[in-house]
């Protein structure tokens, strides 16, 4: 069957961090001949007209691609770790007018292999990128943050035990961000832990702005996850989509002025570490327990009429 590689699909390839993940999608799905390569093992991906999905690998890499069978053809879509299948939405209709087809010649597809490089690793087996950001000398992490704010998103989540109200108002620069995120179609949640002066009319004011409230006993982790909106990633006035892609921030800072750099007045000093996108499903996963094992709002309410607060020190289950 003629077979298409979309533009995500050619994104996906090209960003992935592990050096030999194109060469290995591209060996399971292509044949030398530039066909596409039959698996009996393939199903259908609900969700997604006429798609597929195959396993590329499992275990702990457990490598996917989805894919799309129209007539005689087939378009390579989407490929990446497993938590994929749990991210996908239609391609854009305009994705097929720009597919590249893989013409029917010998060595084509291995020429598009050795084209992908040898990527994640610099001299000495370091990574290529440093990761990991500061608030001093430079305030990276509210850089890294703020750079979110025009940039289409599925989910934001912030896992804060601390928190400066007035930073989250409409008229501070990320209170505005988010207003106009949640305006924008993302899905935005904010998990602290329980205000220690009982005071939620701030919460309930995050609330009415479409922003998901969850209180965690205990909580002390902190976390800021921006997950990039891939059906929108090639709207026109966006950067180039092939450097785009999710922002998972875990670290020391918590929400406050000294903690994101956010003010003038000083800065903590801060270590944060930028996870590689591709870890977007782990953190989904975490961040659903949390959420599932803390308190709404509506409950802590309740427990705040009845004079029960001490019981948002304790888990749910």
């Amino acid at each position: 069957m003629p077979t298409f590689l979309l533009p995500e699909f050619v994104v996906d390839l090209q960003s992935h961090r592990h050096a030999h993940f194109a060469r290995r999608v591209l060996e399971k799905t292509i044949q030398r001949n530039g066909r596409f390569r039959e698996d009996g093992d393939d199903h259908r991906y609900g969700g997604v007209e006429d798609a597929w999905i195959r396993y590329i690998s499992r275990g702990a890499s457990a490598y996917r691609v989805i894919f799309i069978r129209s007539g005689a053809n087939v378009y390579l879509y989407r490929a990446g770790e497993h938590a994929i299948e749990n991210r996908v939405g239609a391609p854009r209709a305009r994705a097929f007018d720009e597919a590249v087809p893989v013409a029917d010649a010998e060595g084509e597809v291995a020429n598009t292999v050795a084209r992908f490089p040898q990527q994640a690793e610099g001299e000495g087996g370091r990574p290529a990128v440093n990761r990991f950001l500061r608030n001093r000398p430079a305030p990276e992490i509210r850089r890294a943050i703020l750079s979110r704010r025009n940039l289409p998103h599925r989910d934001i989540w912030l896992v804060a035990p601390f928190i400066t109200p007035r930073l989250l108002l409409p008229t501070a620069d990320l209170g505005k961000m988010l207003v106009d995120q949640a305006e924008d179609g993302a899905s935005i949640a904010l998990i602290t832990a329980p205000p220690r002066d009982r005071d939620i009319a701030w919460l309930e004011q995050l609330e009415e702005r479409d922003i998901a409230i969850f209180c965690y006993p205990r909580l002390h982790s902190k976390l800021y996850c921006f997950v990039l909106d891939e059906r929108r990633k090639y709207e026109r006035g966006l950067p180039d989509p092939r450097k785009l892609s999710s922002l998972l921030v875990v670290g020391s800072a918590n929400i406050t002025a000294a903690g994101l750099a956010l003010s003038e007045d000083g800065r903590n000093e801060e270590l944060c570490y930028s996870v590689p996108d591709c870890e977007v499903g782990h953190v989904e996963t975490y961040v659903t327990s949390l959420m599932t094992r803390g308190y709404g709002l509506s409950e802590v309410r309740t427990f705040r009429a009845r004079g029960q607060w001490q019981r948002l020190e304790v888990d749910k289950w």
